[in-house]
């Protein structure tokens, strides 16, 4: 049974185990590693969570505006604590996966970089 990797990506996704997926696609635990590593799949996982971040990025930016509005708004509202913890956990949300999707390309130069070196 041919296996194409969209398949297998989403297997992954979904939190099965290698012995999992192999037992599911009638593939050895060894087969499945072994495509899992090459630069295909490999590229396509990359892809996938470049996309997912982006998503979750734009996302939390929109809302990071809002968070500012309230901590703006709870400077002068001292009986807010829970409304100015969230608002602080968002933008640091934010941050942080900004931080990621940096961190994600600065690899994805890096591998580039390798390849053209080899």
């Amino acid at each position: 049974m041919k296996v194409d990797n969209d398949t297998l990506l989403f297997l992954c996704l979904s939190g099965k185990t290698q012995t999992q997926i192999a037992k599911e696609l009638g593939m050895t635990k060894t087969q499945v590693c072994r495509r899992m590593k090459t630069d295909t799949f490999q590229e396509l996982l990359s892809t996938y969570r470049k996309k997912v971040l982006d998503g979750v990025l734009t996302e939390l930016t929109a809302n990071a505006h809002k968070s500012v509005e309230t901590l703006v708004e709870l400077l002068d509202d001292s009986n807010s604590f829970a409304r100015l913890q969230s608002a602080c956990k968002i933008l640091a949300l934010a941050q942080e996966y900004g931080i990621q999707k940096d961190l994600l390309q600065d690899i994805e130069e890096w591998k580039q970089q390798q390849k053209d070196t080899t």
